[in-house]
């Protein structure tokens, strides 16, 4: 096994960009799954009385799912919930990166592995730049798609835009006091967007493997071997 392996490939512009996308898939659905954080609010109540509020929510977004447990100025706990599930993007999202994982160990295994069935099949390098363009497509849809919510997650968990959902919050003034960490989530949006473009890039040098490239080049040379029709 070791004697058929071929890291050669490794420096050529495919399998080094194979690299790059496995690794980048890696940090895509890792810091969007493991993403977790926190917004708090203080209820102010009457006689210089403060109650303070805790918010705890991550991936997979469902913030409809996480109860906000909420002591009201009397001491008793209420448990209020908010109506926003973001979780279809976040899950899309990760979906795809997983997939990309997987797909690209696989591709790796072929080109270190088995380059001869690489090459001598034909139908092998249509399918890796079939599947390639499918990947593409799916990792511009799934950052669009998570950009949007990004957004959304922002806005919607920030106190001072979920205060009307509170019940104590809309008898009593309530401000907020930590408005939540997103850098992890910035960083996935940018990992994201950075995979469909390493996938994009990709195309051309699995296209060159394939016969459709070759037919053409083979034509081509074919056309400049072509005596001139009119000579002198």
């Amino acid at each position: 096994m070791m004697e058929n392996m071929n890291l050669e490939i490794l420096k050529e512009p495919l399998g080094f960009l194979r690299v790059i996308q496995l690794i980048m898939s890696i940090f895509a659905f890792a810091t969007t799954a493991g993403f977790s954080t926190y917004t708090s609010f203080k209820i102010n109540c009457s006689a210089g009385k403060i109650s303070e509020v805790i918010f705890s929510f991550g991936y997979p977004f469902k913030l409809n799912h996480i109860p906000i447990k909420v002591v009201k100025c009397d001491d008793k706990t209420v448990v209020e919930n908010l109506p926003w599930d973001f979780s279809s993007s976040a899950e899309f999202f990760v979906a795809v990166g997983v997939l990309t994982f997987l797909f690209t160990l696989l591709a790796l295994g072929i080109y270190i592995l088995s380059v001869s069935f690489y090459t001598s099949n034909q139908m092998v390098p249509v399918c890796d730049l079939a599947s390639s363009l499918l990947l593409t497509i799916l990792w511009l849809s799934a950052a669009s798609a998570w950009a949007h919510e990004v957004g959304n997650v922002k806005f919607y968990a920030t106190p001072d835009n979920f205060f009307y959902q509170i019940t104590e919050c809309r008898k009593l003034p309530c401000v907020e006091t930590y408005g939540g960490n997103y850098a992890s989530l910035n960083v996935s949006l940018i990992f994201g967007f950075g995979n469909f473009l390493l996938w994009a890039a990709s195309l051309w040098f699995v296209f060159k493997e394939t016969k459709f490239h070759q037919e053409t080049s083979q034509q081509e040379q074919q056309q400049h071997q072509q005596p001139p029709l009119y000579s002198s």
